[in-house]
């Protein structure tokens, strides 16, 4: 393929992903222009790539509005088409997807911690939830009012879920949305003990008693959990760092024992075969790591 048929094929794709953000801004608009005259509006996950993009942005902490994701959209199009003119066609989508992969990867560890420290204070909300609901409190009521005195992540998501609540769901349909917004399944539990306090009854309180002291068992655990796996978090960073460390010593010790992988066809290809098997590896490594 030449340089002009992927430039081509480059600006094709860039000029189609433009086009879907700027529908999908469109539609987003002309739904909050509804919202604001009244009307209810029951957002569902994933109705179209912006709200996919919104989402994603949220549960990494990030808050964008359609029109924000457009312009970003834009000014990453002209990097993009500035990195393809200033690099060779092939070096240049080596840097456009090394660029992807690490904003993706920083935002995915980003959802991570907080999604962390919103189960780390989840328990303490749902204490103080339980104490109102003993003053004759209602569990919407206390529920607000508890979030709204929060801080940090958990009190955006409490404040995303009241929200919910004002355009027309019920609280538990708004609890499992927040759930399968920020992957926590502990929202989801919520949810499914505050549904069957409502369709069938009982005691709430004893519920979310048994619910916190289950977040609180869950807590122990995985401190235990990683006690345990301390020394096999410590082999598997070793064994993917050795590699790396013994190829960087023979290039600064001896420059010219490595100069034929980079300077021959079968060298190069050698040089790509092991950056994909480390790059296996260390996900083989992850992935054995998070099954435990």
């Amino acid at each position: 393929m030449s340089a002009w048929q992927l430039w081509s094929i480059t600006m094709l794709l860039l000029f189609l992903a433009a086009a879907l953000l700027w529908r999908s801004a469109s539609r987003e608009s002309d739904r909050a222009i509804r919202v604001k005259q009244g009307r209810r509006l029951r957002r569902l996950p994933r109705e179209s790539l912006m709200h996919w993009l919104l989402d994603y942005l949220t549960a990494a902490g990030v808050h964008a509005t359609p029109r924000g994701v457009v312009v970003v959209g834009g000014v990453g199009v002209a990097l993009i088409v500035l990195a393809l003119m200033v690099f060779a066609h092939r070096s240049g989508a080596l840097v456009i997807l090394g660029l992807l992969l690490g904003g993706n990867l920083l935002l995915r560890l980003r959802a991570q911690q907080l999604r962390q420290r919103i189960r780390a204070r989840l328990p303490g909300l749902i204490e103080q939830v339980v104490r109102d609901l003993g003053t004759g409190a209602t569990m919407e009521i206390a529920f607000r009012r508890n979030g709204e005195q929060g801080d940090g992540p958990l009190r955006e998501a409490i404040g995303r879920v009241n929200l919910r609540r004002e355009l027309g769901m019920e609280l538990h349909e708004a609890l499992r949305r927040e759930a399968q917004l920020l992957k926590i399944q502990e929202f989801d539990l919520l949810a499914t003990a505050v549904e069957v306090n409502q369709v069938h009854g009982g005691s709430l309180r004893d519920i979310l008693s048994s619910f916190v002291e289950l977040l609180r068992q869950q807590e122990r655990g995985q401190r235990e959990l990683r006690a345990l796996t301390g020394e096999t978090r410590v082999t598997a960073f070793v064994l993917a760092c050795v590699p790396v460390g013994l190829a960087a010593f023979l290039w600064i010790s001896n420059p010219a024992f490595m100069a034929p992988m980079f300077d021959t066809a079968g060298g190069r290809m050698a040089l790509w075969a092991a950056v994909l098997l480390e790059l296996g590896g260390c996900v083989a490594l992850w992935r054995m790591l998070k099954s435990i």
